[in-house]
């Protein structure tokens, strides 16, 4: 049997403490401005309801464009461009139980990362050409990275993406450890986890002398006091160190129920 195979069967059994303890708060604030936003509809006689499905149907009508936009900087990963590619992003969606129906897109770029995006429908992974070189070689961390992403495209841009329209710093900083669950689970190895959560934060390169104990220590540093309240409200990745403390207490609470 997998790692966590009875325990974690989709993107949603990966929720992480961080997030579930603010979603009541963030679903009562947006089924306010939901209320509102009716109200404002019956009240204009349906013209912001009218000015909302006619921007719908703009992004509808111009997604494939832009997708194919982005592909023109670059290339689309298939079972003959970047197999390697193809082949994980197959298992991780079939791990988790969702259809790959997802494009993953390369373009070029000296930055290490990647990134879920989408338009109308069209659901579609970017990732920079240095993040894939830190990457592609080591199956379990390309594992981790494609699940991340993949998660974001399962909770940010489902129905939640409609239905979300407040969603506070703190919350999207609390979906990255959620994604971040999502890779250790796919990656099935909670050294390249890190690994990768290190490379995110010192390259490809230089992520070999990074301490771990020291990265979580520096975290705890970045979020205390005033200061370290205020950053909650405005970053929307935490620290790497915060990001590793969190998926080594997700890997012991599996360890735990196995």
């Amino acid at each position: 049997m997998s790692f966590a195979g009875e325990i974690v069967r989709t993107f949603h059994d990966c929720i992480s403490d961080e997030e579930r303890k603010q979603r009541t708060s963030v679903l009562l604030v947006n089924v306010l401005l939901w209320f509102f936003i009716l109200i404002l509809a019956i009240a204009s006689m349906g013209v912001i309801l009218l000015g909302y499905l006619f921007a719908k149907l703009f992004e509808r009508v111009f997604a494939e464009y832009n997708v194919r936009r982005l592909q023109a900087y670059g290339c689309t990963v298939s079972e003959r461009q970047f197999p390697t590619v193809h082949r994980a992003a197959n298992k991780v969606c079939e791990r988790f139980g969702v259809e790959n129906h997802y494009r993953i897109i390369l373009i070029p770029s000296g930055e290490l990362n990647a990134f879920a995006i989408k338009f109308a429908r069209k659901k579609v992974v970017v990732i920079l050409s240095e993040m894939l070189e830190a990457v592609i070689e080591t199956p379990d961390q390309l594992q981790a990275l494609l699940a991340h992403e993949l998660c974001h495209t399962v909770l940010d841009h489902g129905w939640r993406n409609t239905f979300e329209i407040y969603k506070p710093m703190q919350y999207r900083a609390a979906r990255e450890f959620t994604c971040d669950n999502a890779g250790l689970v796919a990656a099935e190895n909670l050294e390249a986890t890190t690994t990768l959560l290190k490379k995110l934060c010192v390259g490809r390169r230089l992520f070999k002398l990074v301490d771990d104990a020291a990265l979580i220590d520096e975290s705890r540093q970045i979020y205390c006091g005033f200061t370290g309240w205020l950053l909650k409200q405005y970053l929307s990745h935490p620290p790497a160190g915060a990001r590793i403390k969190n998926v080594q207490a997700f890997y012991e609470e599996i360890r735990d129920s196995e």
